[in-house]
């Protein structure tokens, strides 16, 4: 109790010292863990808008379709798959949707796309494309063959809200289907190329144009979210025995996409790795400044019988206490900010940068209490050579240092 009451005082003796070591603490940790917020949240971010956009949680295909990507890999009698995937526990919205590579075309230009055909309202509770739209609607009344464009593709090909484009695809019998589309909404999301290659039209129209009904993606959402999509994949693999049809998540879909969020984790490590390190060479120095300045009262102390391992407790429990003080200042600005800025956005451009928003949302880190413990590791790892280097002092050379 009395070592813990003496390095408690010791600390503020010199109050200089130890209030620009605690706030060098309290700012490194702020930097490293508001920085960790910004990479979670930008990853996050960029997740989150590939699941709303048109990836979903998982998906059905008919095997092949993924490599293939033909016209003629539709998905068989896929009502009844519908049906069961609708009525799956976990299921919380279920799109049929046909997918086609095609090419639209304007009187100005052209452009390769990825045409998605599905029913808006089933869609909605898959996918939040409508969130998106800057300029018209999302399929509102009864016209036929309307489509919703993004901006880069509408750009491109010099056209705007009730513009004609026309459409070309080859058919399910190997034929040139050509039809003329009109633009009912743009949309805008943080991936210029997204907004280019991909289109939304309805199934219906695409069927009447084909003279066919077929499907050939059925994506869904799941009630425990996008971070848990197995639980959904699991449950139907075990309801559709179907040997030809390939169900995925997303992760399984894309896995460039989960590994960009993993490569985001490891860099948020790396840097408060780099700023944790940089913070131990400064307890190092702080703490050796420190002893070489007390040198004649350590000497003292230990000529009285005061034992070198509680002189070794004493000079690790001042740097716990100095690193503590500084891990709940820096803990708690961490905190303010990365509350304020994930509730209002951090904007950091003024536009979208590598298919990234610019306009960020820190997320709070799965890690912020594991970050105390990597401080307090750091603190005793930084006082453990000038707590030795206390007691290897000789008594009685120590009582006549001057300073």
């Amino acid at each position: 109790m009395m070592i813990t009451k003496i390095s408690w005082r010791n600390v503020w003796r010199n109050k200089m010292r130890s209030g620009i070591l605690i706030a060098s603490i309290a700012i490194g940790l702020l930097g490293g863990i508001f920085t960790m917020a910004l990479i979670t949240g930008m990853m996050e971010s960029k997740v989150q808008e590939s699941l709303i956009t048109d990836l979903a949680h998982v998906q059905i295909h008919k095997t092949g379709f993924e490599v293939n990507n033909s016209f003629k890999d539709s998905i068989p009698n896929y009502q009844a798959i519908v049906k069961i995937a609708e009525k799956d526990s976990l299921t919380k919205g279920c799109s049929p949707r046909v997918i086609i590579n095609g090419m639209a075309s304007s009187a100005n230009d052209s452009q390769g796309i990825k045409i998605i055909g599905m029913e808006p309202n089933k869609e909605k509770d898959v996918t939040e494309i409508q969130s998106f739209l800057i300029e018209g609607d999302y399929f509102k009344g009864k016209r036929k063959n309307q489509i919703v464009i993004g901006q880069s593709l509408a750009k491109k090909l010099k056209v705007k809200i009730r513009s004609k484009i026309v459409i070309a695809y080859m058919g399910p019998n190997n034929e040139m289907v050509n039809t003329a589309y009109r633009v009912a909404g743009i949309f805008a999301t943080s991936s210029p190329d997204f907004d280019k290659t991909v289109v939304f039209t309805q199934s219906k129209d695409m069927w009447r144009n084909a003279g066919q009904k077929f499907i050939h993606e059925i994506a869904m959402t799941s009630i425990e979210g996008g971070s848990k999509p197995n639980g959904l994949r699991d449950h139907l693999k075990s309801e559709i025995t179907k040997k030809d049809l390939n169900i995925q998540t997303w992760r399984e879909i894309m896995p460039e996409l989960s590994a960009l969020a993993e490569t985001g984790n490891t860099n948020s490590y790396i840097i408060l790795g780099i700023i944790l390190f940089a913070l131990g060479f400064g307890i190092l120095n702080s703490m050796t400044m420190a002893i070489w300045e007390r040198s004649r009262e350590l000497g003292v102390l230990m000529a009285v019988g005061l034992n070198r391992a509680k002189v070794f407790t004493m000079i690790v429990l001042e740097t716990i206490y100095i690193s503590l003080i500084g891990g709940v200042i820096g803990a708690g600005l961490s905190i303010g900010l990365i509350t304020y800025y994930g509730e209002h956005g951090l904007k950091y451009s003024e536009s979208s940068i590598a298919g990234f928003s610019n306009v960020v949302y820190p997320l709070m880190p799965d890690s912020f209490i594991p970050l105390f413990f990597m401080i307090l590791v750091t603190a005793i790892v930084s006082a453990l050579p000038p707590a030795f280097r206390a007691i290897r002092l000789n008594p009685a050379e120590a009582v006549r240092y001057k300073g």
